[in-house]
């Protein structure tokens, strides 16, 4: 923003103030139009974010739905595998495979990434920006669980490293894979429960977000 000399030399007080005046009027249009830019600027940047964050939830909701089912095949398979393993360290023969797999689809947090490092956060109701916040506090807990769960699941399965079979596991390493065995069903349990949660918070948020 630029203040120019007047064109003619002032010559009295009538001049001074005039030129005073339409400085001032100036000033105060410009000023006005960089605050209604400002606020045009800002609404768009709530509203793409108000939309990114609703997307994302729904996105992440579906995805946690999808994990709640793989978790259910994950706990019958870890049950059998513990039963297989009793029976092994029964000396019982056993033809049947363990099975050490798994599935989790990771919750999003890029729209509120985003939201957060663009500053829409501070555009918001304080009550929307707290439920936003709550929910992707609530996510990590449930990725960070869902990470405790997984790496049981492969603790579980390191005695049979190197092309071992059943037959070369020593009892040592039974009681380690059934141990290892028992907390991932007992991480799973926390993890779905978190899960449940997570729906919970989900639930409520549509209705208020």
């Amino acid at each position: 923003m630029e203040v120019h000399p007047p064109d003619h030399p002032i010559r009295s007080v009538r001049d001074f103030l005039l030129h005073l005046f339409t400085i001032t009027v100036g000033l105060l249009i410009a000023l006005g139009l960089e605050g209604l830019v400002e606020m045009a600027h800002n609404r768009h940047l709530l509203h793409a974010a108000e939309n990114d964050l609703h997307a994302e939830m729904h996105e992440n909701r579906t995805s946690l739905a999808g994990d709640e089912r793989q978790m259910d095949g994950s706990e019958r398979e870890l049950n059998n595998n513990i039963k297989l393993l009793m029976a092994l360290k029964a000396h019982q023969a056993t033809t049947e495979p363990l099975d050490f797999q798994w599935q989790w689809n990771g919750l999003q947090e890029a729209a509120w990434t985003t939201a957060r490092d663009t500053g829409a956060l501070a555009l918001m109701p304080y009550e929307d920006a707290q439920a936003y916040s709550m929910i992707y506090r609530q996510q990590t807990m449930v990725d960070e669980e869902a990470t405790a769960y997984i790496h049981e699941i492969y603790r579980s399965a390191a005695p049979m490293q190197g092309g071992r079979k059943l037959a070369d596991l020593q009892p040592a390493d039974i009681d380690a894979m059934i141990a290892a065995s028992q907390q991932a069903i007992v991480d799973l349990k926390y993890l779905r429960d978190l899960c449940h949660s997570l729906d919970v918070i989900y639930s409520h948020a549509q209705g208020k977000l």
